[in-house]
């Protein structure tokens, strides 16, 4: 069933022995939201340490500690480490410059060889995977090796079976086995102590708390292989939709290619781009990408209930069910974002009067990066690495599709990920544009965020 089969603003599916909630309205989302402690997701995060990273039973026996949800235990401490290092300031500019200064030497090796033909979705994603790893573990980044490439992709292609937790010995056996070359990776990482060495304040404080809760080395490196998962998972899909939209229509494309060739200045015979800018200079470009997330978003939040809950005075939510909130439902809901909520628009999160629809939408209904306490807290370097790459794809290369058209847009599996995977793979030419040197910096002229989450703008109101 759906929204507009039920109308109903929550339903209960009919599972034996287990009450799932289906959340279709956005006031009764934000209900949810408020109810940290008997609707938490912290459990989920528990699990994934056990199914995908394959901690030792003492590892999450620590992790659980006394109470699993205390604020001071190990989930909430790993979080607030997590979003204190991905928050605006000194720590998002250092992780967003590796992550640009990595951008910049792919463009570079596509200009010094000329027209090249590439695999749009394999670029994006080898280009976003190398840009967040290096940023997060540095000049020992164990993924410069290519052997740890390779056993990466194996790892990530047996990550929904994993999730499942059905055999996963079994129907993900090769998977398993490119896990267990990973955690041996990390364990000589940390074992030597790399991360101390140019890795990032994210990878530090985590580990922190790694070592204040008593992790083994063994099972700090396991959970640091679904740290990579989380980090780059979603990075991926989320890009290729940006610069599809941006490549495929003649309209976006025009108006991005404008918008950042103004961030485009010469200084010292050098076309430098400053991607610093592009947070508060590039309005289009941040809408585009906020519009990509609305339009392809596949993500469900999921919590658990830990007891009887009453969501106002009118629905009551029993222990031991599940609450599913599709963001596809609030996405897609006529009521918040108007008639024009089938149609993909750049600019509808434009401020009024620069935007093509009237509708104003409520700024909680984006639920691209989660929502209430359930934030990703690497939300920040995730849009800066996207709008990046959107934007070096615009001032450094024409694009050419296959035939001179680009095909019909289809969107294949999700996969477990926050957006889909493109149905089919499309062969591109990249053709360098301009002639002469680039320079491509990353400034710390100001240290603000990409804010597109209610949360986030909140705070820029305070």
């Amino acid at each position: 069933m759906s929204r507009d089969e039920t109308r109903l603003p929550i339903y209960t599916l009919n599972i034996p022995g287990v009450p799932v909630y289906i959340v279709n309205s956005l006031e009764i989302l934000q209900r949810v939201d408020r109810h940290i402690d008997t609707l938490p997701f912290a459990p989920m995060k528990a699990q994934t340490c056990k199914k995908v990273c394959s901690v030792s039973q003492a590892g999450i026996s620590k992790i659980y500690g006394n109470n699993l949800l205390a604020q001071d235990g190990y989930l909430y401490s790993h979080q607030r480490a997590s979003a204190h290092a991905g928050a605006p300031g000194s720590s998002l500019n250092s992780l967003s410059r590796s992550a640009s200064r990595v951008f910049a030497a792919t463009f570079d090796r596509i200009e010094s060889q000329g027209r090249t033909t590439v695999d749009l979705y394999d670029f994006i994603r080898q280009a976003t995977f190398d840009a967040t790893s290096d940023a997060m573990y540095g000049p020992h980044n164990p993924f410069r090796i290519a052997e740890n490439l390779k056993d990466w992709a194996v790892f990530e292609s047996g990550l929904p079976l994993m999730f499942i937790g059905l055999f996963p010995n079994i129907l993900a056996r090769r998977a398993c086995q490119a896990r267990e070359r990973l955690v041996s990776a990390f364990i000589d990482y940390f074992g030597q102590n790399k991360h101390l060495d140019g890795g990032s304040l994210f990878v530090q404080l985590t580990q922190k708390v790694n070592d204040s809760t008593g992790l083994s080395l063994e099972d700090k490196a396991r959970i640091e292989v679904g740290q990579v998962a989380a980090a780059t998972f979603n990075t991926a899909p989320g890009a290729y939709w940006c610069v599809w939209q941006v490549l495929s229509d003649p309209v976006v494309f025009k108006d991005c290619r404008e918008e950042v060739m103004r961030l485009v200045d010469e200084v010292d015979g050098f076309h430098t781009i400053d991607l610093a800018r592009m947070r508060t200079e590039c309005p289009l470009l941040v809408s585009t990408l906020q519009e990509v997330m609305r339009f392809y978003g596949t993500a469900t939040s999921l919590r658990l209930i830990y007891e009887d809950t009453m969501l106002g005075d009118e629905y009551l939510l029993k222990k031991g069910g599940a609450v599913l909130m599709p963001n596809s439902m609030f996405h897609t809901d006529e009521t918040l974002w108007g008639p024009t909520v089938h149609e993909f628009d750049h600019t509808r999160f434009l401020r009024t009067g620069q935007r093509k629809s009237n509708t104003k939408h409520p700024a909680a209904a984006f639920r691209g990066f989660g929502g209430g306490h359930v934030l990703c807290p690497g939300r920040h370097l995730a849009s800066t690495e996207m709008l990046a790459l959107m934007a070096l794809v615009l001032v450094r290369v024409d694009v050419i599709p296959p035939g001179g058209k680009w095909p019909a847009t289809r969107t294949g599996q999700s996969a477990g990920r926050a957006l889909p995977l493109p149905k089919e793979r499309v062969l591109v030419d990249f053709i360098p544009r301009a002639a002469g040197k680039w320079r491509v910096v990353f400034s710390d002229e100001n240290n603000s965020g990409v804010n597109l989450v209610a949360e986030d703008i909140d705070s820029t109101k305070s």
